[in-house]
């Protein structure tokens, strides 16, 4: 699998922004591929100003580059004027790191972050060159994951996902690499045999291996296929932040992105429990990152980046149980300086301390923001995430499926 680059390089002259596909940003890699090892490629379907900054592709694009088995590269949807150069050159998707063709990867794995993306799932897989619906895919096209908050909810994109992973990535994608190596190893027999292996990994949901019931446009029931896939999915979590301190090379864009600062996650889930908060409901329990960790994080992360601002996120940064620590020790280190801001971009009225204001003032400009309904008495969803914008035009409407879709 050789580098598009000579191909690609002549049609970044005629699109608005060309540093969106040139890669080498600060803390990306230069993964080597081996034989032997699966290849992934990360795909955020959304432009490179909305996906690079999330920590999720950032995360796992480590993780699977530490391992021995598996290599990671990055792609984000392209815009329009590259789409329609792509497809006039007869170009296929490409990683960013080193410019690969997207058809060549193992895995084709996709963050479905809203969904307003999903029609960029399916342009994504047609420029790549891959069958869109799973039923179609050979043994040797790629395997096509999610996850992501919407894959809580899969059977929109059931007839175009091979597999998708419900709940945290950080541990299940190493147990999906050892599945689909072994299958690599094994000479590939068929998809129908690394499906069934797929499914017994906790937490993944293999659609084609259930059969689904309608009431109308109702869906009413989900049945496995076989006595040895599961009949519940069990979503993955994380026990301990504390084991992924990750990302500890977060990338620097090469261009404005939506939120071009250092961001450490201090905690997951939340600890109101409002329930109409999808990202409250799926990110249980509360898992609080270790107050060290989190100052040791920041140090680190801001003199790797050059960033001027760090971010603080979570649902709600000030229910933080070492948030006043944690300020007080960056504002420690940083005030007479001038040179980093602190922002506590998810915060509710009723949690916000004086103590927290008073020392934050003490330093460069600073972010905040809140949750106005989210007083006593109910709370509110607060996120740091921008609205996602649709980067392509909708190509394909999906179906209803019936009947196990592929």
């Amino acid at each position: 699998m050789s580098t598009l680059w000579p191909r690609i390089e002549p049609l970044l002259a005629r699109v608005e922004k060309p540093a969106r596909y040139v890669g080498s940003e600060r803390g990306s890699l230069r993964p080597v591929h081996r034989p032997g090892q699966v290849s992934w490629l990360l795909v955020y379907p959304d432009t490179y100003e909305v996906g690079l900054p999330n920590q999720g592709l950032q995360i796992l694009y480590e993780i699977l580059n530490e391992r021995d088995d598996a290599v990671a590269e990055r792609s984000y949807a392209p815009w329009v004027d590259l789409t329609a150069e792509l497809r006039s050159a007869g170009v296929p998707l490409f990683s960013v790191d080193t410019h690969r063709d997207a058809g060549g990867f193992d895995v084709l794995a996709f963050n479905l972050s809203a969904e307003l993306v999903f029609t960029n799932v399916l342009e994504c897989l047609d420029l790549a060159g891959v069958p869109v619906r799973s039923e179609h895919r050979r043994p040797e096209d790629p395997l096509v994951v999610a996850g992501g908050h919407c894959a809580f909810n899969p059977e929109p994109m059931a007839d175009f996902v091979d597999a998708f992973v419900i709940g945290e990535g950080e541990e299940v994608v190493g147990e999906v690499a050892e599945v689909v190596g072994a299958w690599k190893r094994a000479g590939r027999p068929g998809r129908e045999a690394l499906l069934r292996e797929l499914a017994t990994i906790r937490g993944v949901y293999v659609p084609a291996l259930y059969d689904v019931e309608y009431d109308g446009a109702r869906l009413v029931g989900v049945h496995p296929r076989h006595p040895d896939v599961p009949e519940r999915v069990e979503r993955r979590t994380v026990s301990d932040l504390a084991d992924w301190p990750y990302p500890k090379r977060q990338l620097v864009p090469l261009i404005e992105v939506v939120h071009d600062r250092l961001n450490v996650e201090i905690f997951r889930g939340c600890t109101r429990g409002c329930r109409f908060c999808q990202a409250g409901m799926i990110t249980r329990p509360v898992r609080e990152r270790p107050e060290e960790q989190v100052r040791t994080m920041v140090r680190d992360g801001l003199a790797r980046t050059g960033y001027e601002e760090v971010a603080l996120t979570s649902l709600s940064s000030a229910d933080f149980s070492g948030i006043d620590g944690v300020v007080a020790h960056l504002v420690n280190e940083q005030e007479g300086c001038g040179n980093v801001s602190v922002s506590l971009p998810s915060l509710r009225v009723d949690a916000f301390s004086v103590g927290v204001a008073s020392e934050i003032q003490k330093i460069r400009r600073t972010g905040l923001t809140f949750a106005p309904e989210g007083g006593p008495g109910g709370s509110a969803r607060s996120s740091t995430s921008a609205s996602p914008k649709r980067t392509s035009t909708p190509r394909w409407t999906p179906p209803t499926r019936r009947g196990g879709g592929g």
